[in-house]
């Protein structure tokens, strides 16, 4: 059965919700399969007034496991991918064991839309974002 999350995805803005910062006015997320049980993540993304886009990369077993990341001082040391279903796929950047951030990722039944919801933790306060992304191919 293929996996429905591989794939190239468009951000579709007017149906995004950010409750932290402006929402992006383009962006695009690849998802990779890159060996059994393993992905790569990209998701590239402008903001308005930007020249140039903003990227972000990660990649891994899907298997729940912490994966590390360099050290960059306060932020994360770590990240985890966790398939929770065919449907649902979890991430998670990770300072020790303290969540950082987390993200979900829904994809429709027909695959061709990915909801996708950010939170960060930030001084105790839990601020959410929501993203819907249209299927590219």
């Amino acid at each position: 059965m293929p996996d429905l999350f591989i794939g190239t995805w468009q951000l579709v803005p007017e149906l995004s919700l950010y409750t932290t910062g402006a929402a992006p006015v383009a962006g695009t997320y690849d998802i990779i399969e890159t060996a059994a049980g393993a992905i790569d993540i990209s998701i590239c993304y402008r903001m308005e007034g930007d020249e140039s886009d903003k990227t972000i990369h990660f990649g891994g077993s899907v298997d729940g496991a912490h994966h590390p990341l360099p050290d960059s001082g306060a932020g994360p040391n770590a990240f985890t991918l966790t398939r929770i279903d065919r449907r649902t796929l979890d991430s998670a950047a990770l300072r020790g064991d303290e969540v950082l951030a987390f993200a979900r990722r829904i994809v429709s039944a027909d695959g061709s839309l990915m909801a996708v919801v950010q939170e960060t933790h930030t001084g105790g306060e839990k601020l959410r974002n929501f993203q819907v992304y249209r299927r590219a191919k």
